[in-house]
Formats: structure tokens, sequence, C-alpha cells
């Protein structure tokens, strides 16, 4: 395989250049009287949102929108009819979801809120946000500000690790069309942006609560084994559970390097937390690892279960479920996981 374009790409001054973005969007945005960093980042989240689906959600039919979100609901319920259920949303998602990016002149409204969250509903790829977005009692108007603010300033910070997005794009521009994934995948820069800010406002949020927590774990994605054709890992009630067959394995790495710490390999984010029970819920911090859109959905999707995340990035995309034509060992700052652990 020769080197492939990722979407993006982290070196060794992400983490200092999205903190000092961090501490300069929550010093911005103390001006709005948002209620804490949560909310602020809800309105964010909305903004976002609004700015590259709204005309995509105005134009939504309630028919389509109802059948999608009832079949992202038995995908999670049955995932045995798994492939069935996603060639179907596939094929209803390119039709009526995937269209490009025209720029949004409606307001935003209470009104054209529930039509967005009803867009997000339908795509499955946003479900543990909008249940945060369907409470949302802020000011709709400083949603709209804050997201301008964040529109003209993220490139400056963020936009040399997503740099070849555009050009990976172009090069990949069918890849998934009638696939359940289609929305995911072509993502736009501010969705990435958007991401790899919220999970620094997420990491800021629970870290004192993750502090707290008697127990530790950290959830791998399936990547950080992918090229272990034979893994013998474990069946657990969280995940898999490293068995040390491969010692080139990044998770045989880092189960080892951290043994007071629960480590679990998850293939799919949809997965994660499944078998969570009351003593989990009330004894567990973790610290998730994974690809950049799927951060804010990963650590809401921990935070309301009442398990406090925080989060370190994957260097670049690494699966060919998603993004490359083969598995690559998914890689993160080791120094960057130490800190969080």
């Amino acid at each position: 395989m020769s080197d492939p374009i990722f979407p993006y790409k982290l070196d060794n001054d992400y983490y200092g250049d999205v903190a000092s973005f961090c501490d300069e969007f929550l010093e911005y945005s103390n001006g709005f009287n948002f209620k804490n960093d949560e909310e602020t980042l809800e309105a964010l989240c909305i903004g976002v949102y609004w700015y590259l689906y709204g005309t995509t959600a105005l134009d939504l039919n309630s028919n389509i929108h109802q059948v999608l979100a009832n079949l992202a609901e038995y995908r999670r319920a049955f995932p045995e009819d798994k492939p069935f259920i996603d060639s179907l949303r596939g094929k209803l998602l390119t039709k009526y979801l995937f269209k490009p990016y025209e720029k949004n002149e409606e307001k935003l409204t209470h009104e054209n809120l529930n039509l967005l969250v009803n867009f997000l509903e339908a795509t499955g790829d946003y479900m543990d946000q909008v249940p945060h977005f369907r409470n949302f009692t802020h000011n709709l108007d400083d949603c709209i500000t804050i997201t301008k603010w964040f529109c003209k300033n993220s490139a400056n910070y963020l936009g040399r690790y997503t740099c070849d997005l555009n050009n990976y794009l172009e090069n990949n521009h069918t890849n998934h069309w009638m696939e359940e994934d289609v929305i995911f995948y072509h993502g736009h820069e501010l969705e990435y942006h958007l991401n790899m800010l919220g999970a620094e406002i997420m990491n800021r949020m629970f870290k004192a609560e993750y502090d707290e927590r008697p127990r530790k774990a950290i959830v791998l994605p399936g990547c950080m084994n992918a090229k272990n054709k034979k893994c013998k890992a474990k069946q657990d009630r969280l995940g898999l559970v490293c068995t040390f067959c491969n010692p080139k394995c990044s998770a045989y790495k880092i189960t080892r390097q951290y043994p007071d710490h629960e480590v679990y390999i998850v293939s799919h984010e949809s997965t994660a937390f499944k078998g969570a029970n009351k003593s989990d819920v009330e004894e567990l911090g973790i610290i998730g690892i994974t690809c950049v859109l799927n951060l804010i959905s990963g650590g809401w999707k921990s935070s309301n279960l009442n398990i406090p995340p925080q989060c370190v990035l994957l260097e670049n995309v690494a699966c060919k479920s998603h993004w490359l034509s083969e598995d690559i060992y998914g890689e993160i700052d080791d120094d960057e996981l130490k800190l969080k652990i």
C-alpha cells in the first residue's frame, strides 16, 4: 500500500494548539451567559450543524425522517440484522440526505431547531447529541454568533491538521455512496474542527469527576489491533480483552504498559458500554481513544451513562471500514495518554 492521504493528521504540536484555541474560545463565549461549558458546547454544535446541514434539514420530508430514525433504532436493538438495515439506510441517506453544502440563509428558530434535530436523528450519527439539543433553552441567536466566530478562527489553530481533507474527499468523492456512513464519511472541515475543540472542552469538563473514580479503563478502537488478523482477544462484558498474542500489537503494548487499568477493545462506537452495569456507572472513569469525527458523540455517550470520559485522538484514521483501502495500526501520542492516566 502506498502512503495514504488522510482526512486529518496530528503532530506533536496538536494538543498545545487545541488547548490555546479552547482558551480563546471559552474566553470569548463568557460574554454570552451560558450556564456552563457544556451548554457552550451544545450551542456551538447547534450552530455548526445548522450552518452545514440547515438547508437539507428544512427540506427533509417528515416521513423519510421517521423511517430513517426507526431503522437506526432497529439497528441498535437488533444488531444481527445490521447488514440488511445498513444497506437500506445507505440507499435512503444517499438519496434524501446526502447533498452538497449550500449556504443557509434561514433564521435558526426553535421550530427550525426541531427540524435540524430530526435531520441529525435521521442520519444515525448524532444519537448521543440529540438529547442535548432537544432540551436546549438558551437564546439561539447566540448559537449563530459564536459559530461565526468559530468559523472565522478555527482554521488559524487547527487548519493545518485538516489541510489534506479536501484532497482526500476529491480523490474519494464517490466512496460510501449508498452506504449507511455516507454523511459521516463526507464530513466538512468545520465538523473536524468542532470535534477537536469539543474533545478539549469535554476533557476539561469531566477531568475532576474522572480523577475521583476508583476504576479506570482505556477503551481502544478496533484499528489498534486491526493488523493482527489472528487476534485472540476474548470477549468480556465491556469489550474485548487482550490475551497478549502479538507483541507488535498496539493493544498488547498499552495493556502491558498500564497493568492497573482495565483495557478494552471496542469494534464500533455504537457498541461501547453496552454491557455497563450499576457498579460500572458508579465506579468507572474511561479514556476513550477514537478518530476525530467520533469524539463528541463518544464523550456524550459516556457522560450520558454517568461514566466520566477523557479523550485521546488517533493521530490519523486507520481502518478500512470507513477510511482506507486496507487497515493500518492506529497510533496515538503516548505522552498525551500518560497525561490523561
